[in-house]
């Protein structure tokens, strides 16, 4: 098992420089387009915003899963011991339930998408380009989630 965790890890950061060297590479092929020939691909821009989307959404399944996620550490100059250990697991009980709500929301976002018919550039169904929003953020709850019931016993005070 965690064998498959390691590959899975190993491509999402795959796909992550994949996707920020394509969106560079688009990006310098349209500034090109447009100030040397006069022209442009229309599809560049749309494409674009949506690689933003699924670079913002894998950078953070990237940092969940190193834990280097954002987080407000403030308690832990203060606190340690059993404290220190029940308000990180609070913690991450709150972004494990935060993640799967958006998670949720974000599903039934793609699913209306899905109904509506809802298109994106060159007439293409948009819903499939949405589907990293679900994904990332229930793989997100997952990881939270088993780092809520890791094995990490309770500190000493």
């Amino acid at each position: 098992m965690r064998v498959w965790i390691e590959r899975w890890a190993s491509f999402e950061k795959g796909l992550l420089v994949a996707i920020l060297l394509c969106m560079i590479l688009l990006a310098v092929l349209q500034i090109v387009l447009r100030n040397v020939f006069g022209t442009s691909l229309f599809w560049i821009d749309p494409f674009n915003r949506l690689l933003v989307l699924w670079l913002a959404v894998l950078g953070a399944m990237v940092a969940t899963k190193e834990g280097e996620h954002i987080a407000i550490d403030a308690l832990k100059h203060y606190w340690t011991g059993a404290k220190l250990w029940a308000i990180t697991k609070l913690a991450l009980l709150f972004a494990s339930l935060v993640s799967a709500l958006m998670a949720y929301h974000s599903a039934r976002f793609v699913y209306d998408e899905y109904v509506y018919e809802t298109q994106t550039f060159s007439e293409l169904p948009a819903w499939p380009f949405e589907l990293i929003m679900p994904v990332g953020f229930s793989i997100m709850a997952l990881r939270f989630t088993i780092g809520l019931f890791s094995t990490v016993k309770e500190p000493q005070s």
